[in-house]
């Protein structure tokens, strides 16, 4: 009974509390009454969000080439360069068989089929090893595929990162009616002759480890590029001051 008679007083003391809450408009949001205002509030929001992206990706896509510039110089230095050289040496090392590349699948008709498409059309046991290197070097690698109608890919040829811009979000109904992800890219110049690969053309690697580069991967040795540039900095002025002190 007196369990029965405290869940009683417990219920009615929750309805007298529920009864006395009151919600508080600490914003004043509930003193407008012009519904405009609260929409022109949520469109400010929103549309300044989508400025900043964008003009992010903007300013990212402008500087693409000065990093890319920094990062050559970078490969001149013998530790970084060592360091480039042991991320591509321990990305391609062989297996006890001997295989840089191992399929593991129950269809032996398409272990055959990869097998010949990645050992002897791609050659990757001699082309993989540099194109991880510019992979961890610039973040992005991008390898034009060529394609033959009824045989497959045939041939692939390496692009430079200095002239491959990636555009996502395309709104054309045929690409996307071709399964195509709305994702092209655009090569400038291009020394084969075509402008704009679809993406079944274009296949492309990239170190996602930074949204803010996206759509690019962010380079192994973007985190030492500030340090590298204060060495250079410490360089040039211990060079300059002993040019001026070679008269004394």
């Amino acid at each position: 009974m007196q369990v029965d008679q405290l869940k009683e007083d417990a219920a009615s003391s929750s309805r007298d509390f529920s009864s006395r809450m009151q919600q508080l408009d600490t914003e004043n949001s509930q003193q407008v009454t012009n519904l405009k205002s609260l929409k022109d509030r949520f469109y400010r929001l929103q549309t300044g969000y989508t400025q900043d992206v964008y003009q992010t990706q903007l300013s990212y896509q402008v500087i693409r080439r000065e990093l890319f510039l920094d990062y050559d110089a970078m490969d001149n230095d013998p530790i970084l360069s060592s360091a480039l050289d042991i991320y591509a040496d321990e990305s391609t090392t062989k297996n006890e068989y001997g295989d840089v590349l191992t399929i593991k699948t129950e269809n032996q008709q398409v272990k055959e089929v990869l097998e010949s498409l990645f050992y002897d059309t791609m050659n990757i046991e001699f082309n993989l090893w540099p194109w991880v290197r510019n992979l961890c070097k610039y973040g992005d690698c991008f390898l034009t595929l060529e394609i033959a109608e009824g045989e497959g890919v045939i041939n692939v040829h390496p692009q430079s990162v200095y002239y491959v811009t990636r555009t996502e979000g395309l709104n054309d109904p045929q690409r996307i009616n071709r399964k195509e992800q709305g994702i092209k890219f655009t090569v400038d110049p291009d020394k084969f002759g075509k402008h704009e690969y679809d993406n079944f053309e274009m296949a492309h690697f990239r170190l996602l480890s930074d949204t803010n580069f996206l759509p690019y991967g962010k380079a192994m040795i973007e985190n030492g590029r500030r340090v590298w540039k204060q060495l250079s900095l410490m360089e040039d002025a211990m060079l300059i001051h002993r040019i001026m002190r070679a008269p004394e």
